[in-house]
């Protein structure tokens, strides 16, 4: 198990780095997408999108989350400090808004309020994963 922490910890700044991509392509490109899509065919290319960006997102997400956490604990420096709690924070809104939205998207259909209610939950997001990567940028 201590070579997979060990593993994870050597590669943080690129799984930082892969969060701050997603994140900031969900926000620039995919969500605004949403309004344009019909109404006739949202719902199921909004399944289909959930299911699938939920493949490359989840497997960073708890990687990411494992790294800080054992990071905290054998490093415990300012910089591991602010990245977990930066992390903690952006799975906060994750599970507490955008969840929640996407729940919802998932059986009332489009809705433009709730897509732009999405979007502007997601700017925390896009803030949090940002500062994470750029304090994993000058910490390493």
């Amino acid at each position: 198990m201590m070579i997979f922490f060990e593993t994870i910890h050597e590669h943080a700044l690129s799984i930082d780095f892969a969060m701050f991509v997603v994140i900031w392509i969900v926000q620039i490109i995919i969500y605004p997408s949403f309004r344009y899509i019909s109404e006739d065919d949202f719902l199921q290319w909004h399944g289909k999108y959930c299911n699938q960006i939920a493949v490359f997102v989840l497997p960073l997400m708890v990687t990411q989350v494992l790294e800080c956490l054992t990071s905290c604990f054998f490093v415990g420096d300012t910089a591991s400090w602010v990245r977990l709690i930066g992390v903690i924070l952006a799975w906060v809104v994750t599970f507490f808004h955008s969840a929640r939205k996407h729940q919802y998207l998932s059986v009332e259909g489009k809705k433009i309020a709730v897509i732009k209610s999405l979007m502007g939950g997601n700017w925390i997001r896009t803030f949090l994963w940002s500062l994470v990567f750029i304090t994993s940028v000058i910490s390493y």
